[in-house]
């Protein structure tokens, strides 16, 4: 018989009342959860009786197939069915997608086409998608595929139930119809329980819960809860790991409301001596450089390349990162060949790959590659780093806290993939997925851990205007516990180090200081560098170099513009910057970069040797300014001097890394300021400006142009500039970088942040 057991506290509660039963075999829907159960039973000295395995397990344990059925995962037969989609559709991998991903929801409702005919009458639905629902339930149908929903139909028929043994199915946070069927088959021959908390049910009000299409007879209970008071304690956003190290201390333990925890989130939770277990995507990355080679290789090639000449490409770059002992690539390479060889097998019409298969064939990798987590050791094991399933196996909580974040309960809102008509049709054949289910289990989960001794620790701004904050503490009277201000931690308990203000500075170090503080103090006094860099590629900053490289070498050694002599003076000091900084960049992005600098030199190389032509004009490159001054430090890209008149330009790879106009008035940008002020001291300068190499009309200009006037707009000007107003705020902000103690997060705008690596993980406007 099929029972939903109502427990009031813990599930437990089921062995105790079938003591007739005595053996029991216990069925979750992941080894994560399977392995908190087992736990569970060992704890309480029920493990002897209880064997607890996976639905995964379960279903190999008695699915029976005959010679003419094959059994399909979800990534062979979504290769299967876009081969069929291609062939009889059309190429657009997207529309495939929507319409594969519609099927096997469809699926888990219905294994007839009944479903699909329903969802014809739609207007919503186009009728090339129907007729890709038709054409994909005929081919499982013709083909006998046995896929995870068909599974579930034919355990249903095939289960023999063992003697004197108890099924429980404990742990889904959702049953689909087919679940329900099979457990409902298994009910006619075995004792079958699904143990669900009695609170959580009879919040379960409508025919759209999965409890309700496993129990119609069982009445609900009003339910009003009974307040309970709970303080928490509040803390700032991006600076959990500080408070965490001083208040998760000894045996003290920290449960994450995330579901799971992934490497980004562990750089806010981490505490000394705290064990932690989170999952890592090992292969994403490199799983996305391949499938951008390989793009590339498609658009050199029209778009379209043989599956063999794929497998060429692959072997030499498989040969590469062997010699590089790059493992991590080397086997996504080989994965991703194999999975191109069985593809091009399937069909002839999958000899030749496009940039549709090649997306197919992406995510076919992300279903099939390992999955992999990472632990962390630790010298002096105080406890684990738990997260939300922990709250399903807690006991006494006295001394352990629950941490939630606006992310964790911004999982939880409501994201549909499908239209409301399209459910309503859903809802007729099976129960829905339901978050308001999902919020009920774990309001249930939070009562308990508070009643338990547990307490919290909230993300400042969780509980401002949060309806699903509200509905997790219905019944909790949230007190909010104020950390004496000598808890409230601040930076410089952290970092005691004062960068070293001298009596000559580059513009660059007070820049980084008027650009943020924080990022100033960890540069400059941690020697921390925060920008985004990597051996395997030529970042931003390295490009700049090289184009001021190309840039002085061509015109001051020749006096016409070649292309061909430029490609090759790029060539070799591309090669000799990537030897010199120990770099190592694939091939084809030195091709792709080559291609860039050749884009940002050319334009400004013809102008320069025209400027260069006039006899009374000489260009000045890379000139030293802390020779010619007692004040700033650095190097001026360019001056020409005409006569007795100096112009100092600065270059700039693109439009964007320009300041606008206001920034240059106000002093929040002081670059080419700073060092018009120390050319001015001992030369008559007339003006200057930022050089875009991108495009040289989006320059800016400062004081009289008579070089780059074709480029010269009056919304990108200022006519003159105050030096003595300048200096004075230059006196100001050196002397409180030499005098401050404290250093915030204050970035002057977004793009401070874009190239810094503390971003993710940093809290903006706090003190650090």
């Amino acid at each position: 018989m099929l029972n939903l057991y109502l427990y009031e506290n813990q599930f437990d509660e089921l062995l105790a009342s079938n003591e007739n039963i005595k053996n029991w075999q216990i069925i979750c829907p992941s080894p994560q959860r399977a392995d908190l159960y087992r736990d569970i039973l060992i704890r309480r000295g029920l493990a002897s009786t209880c064997e607890t395995i996976t639905i995964a397990k379960f279903l190999s344990d008695h699915l029976e197939l005959s010679e003419s059925q094959t059994k399909l995962s979800k990534s062979e037969l979504m290769v299967d069915l876009w081969t069929f989609w291609k062939s009889a559709v059309n190429d657009d991998y997207e529309k495939f997608h929507f319409s594969f991903e519609l099927f096997t929801e469809v699926r888990s409702y219905d294994l007839s086409q009944n479903l699909i005919e329903e969802l014809g009458q739609l207007e919503t639905l186009e009728k090339e998608c129907i007729a890709g629902l038709m054409r994909f339930h005929t081919y499982v149908e013709n083909f006998n595929i046995v896929d995870e929903q068909k599974s579930y139909q034919l355990v249903s028929e095939q289960f023999r139930a063992e003697e004197n043994i108890g099924y429980i199915f404990i742990g889904f946070d959702h049953l689909n119809a087919n679940q329900i069927d099979m457990l409902k088959g298994m009910g006619n021959k075995a004792e079958v329980y699904v143990p669900i908390s009695k609170e959580v049910f009879n919040q379960c009000d409508g025919k759209v819960f999965w409890p309700n299409w496993i129990e119609t007879q069982q009445l609900k209970e009003e339910i009003e809860f009974e307040n309970i008071d709970c303080e928490y304690i509040s803390i700032p956003s991006g600076r959990s790991a500080e408070y965490f190290s001083e208040l998760i201390r000894q045996d003290k333990q920290l449960i994450s409301f995330s579901n799971s925890l992934d490497l980004s989130q562990v750089n806010s939770l981490l505490i000394p001596e705290k064990r932690f277990k989170t999952d890592f995507a090992l292969f994403f990355s490199s799983v996305d450089q391949i499938t951008s080679k390989i793009q590339e290789q498609l658009n050199l090639n029209g778009g379209v390349l043989s599956c063999d000449d794929i497998q060429k490409f692959l072997t030499k770059l498989s040969l590469l990162n062997f010699n590089e002992d790059n493992f991590i690539k080397l086997k996504t390479i080989l994965s991703f060949k194999n999975e191109i060889k069985a593809y091009s097998e399937k069909a002839t019409i999958n000899e030749e790959l496009r940039s549709s298969d090649l997306k197919l064939i992406k995510e076919v990798l992300g279903l099939n590659l390992p999955r992999t987590s990472v632990v962390n050791l630790t010298k002096d094991d105080t406890g684990t780093i738990g997260i939300r399933d922990n709250l399903l196996s807690l006991e006494d909580c006295e001394n352990k806290y629950l941490y939630i974040s606006k992310d964790d309960l911004g999982a939880l809102t409501t994201a549909q993939r499908f239209s409301n008509d399209v459910l309503v049709i859903f809802s007729a054949f099976g129960p829905l997925q339901s978050k308001a289910l999902d919020i009920a289990s774990l309001r249930s989960l939070i009562r308990q851990f508070i009643q338990s001794g547990g307490k919290l620790i909230l993300e400042e701004g969780l509980l401002h205007g949060n309806s699903i904050a509200e509905s997790l503490f219905d019944g909790v009277n949230l007190n909010d516990y104020n950390l004496e201000v000598s808890k409230r931690l601040s930076f410089e308990k952290r970092a005691q180090q004062k960068a070293s203000v001298g009596e000559k500075l580059s513009p660059s170090f007070i820049q980084t200081y008027i650009d943020c503080p924080k990022k100033w103090h960890l540069k400059y006094a941690q020697g921390v560098d925060l920008d985004v860099s990597s051996s395997a590629f030529i970042d931003r900053r390295y490009i700049g170099t090289i184009n001021h490289s190309v840039i002085e070498a061509y015109v001051e050694k020749h006096e016409s513009f070649s292309e061909s002599i430029l490609r090759e003076l790029i060539k070799n000091t591309l090669n000799r910057f990537i030897v010199e900084n120990s770099l190592l960049p694939e091939r084809i992005d030195i091709e792709s970069l080559r291609l860039a600098i050749e884009s940002y030199c050319s334009s400004i190389i013809i102008k320069l040797l025209e400027i260069k032509k006039d006899k009374d004009v000489e260009l000045i490159f890379e000139r030293d300014i802390s020779k010619v001054n007692e004040e700033y430090k650095g190097f001026i890209d360019l001056l020409i001097k005409k006569g007795n008149d100096f112009y100092v330009y600065d270059f700039k790879t693109s439009g964007g890394s320009i300041p606008n106009k206001t920034d240059i008035v106000d002093y929040r940008k002081i670059q080419l300021i700073a060092y018009y002020r120390a050319w001015s001291r001992e030369h008559s300068l007339k003006g200057g400006g930022y050089l875009c190499l991108e495009n040289l009309k989006d320059s800016f200009f400062i004081g009289d142009e008579v070089f780059f006037g074709e480029f010269h707009s009056k919304s990108k000007q200022i006519e003159e500039v105050d030096l003595d107003e300048f200096q004075d705020h230059m006196k100001e902000i050196i002397k409180e970088m030499g005098s401050v103690e404290t250093w915030p997060a204050r970035p002057m705008s977004n793009q401070t942040c874009t190239f810094c690596v503390a971003n993710p993980v940093c809290a903006k406007g706090e003190m650090q």
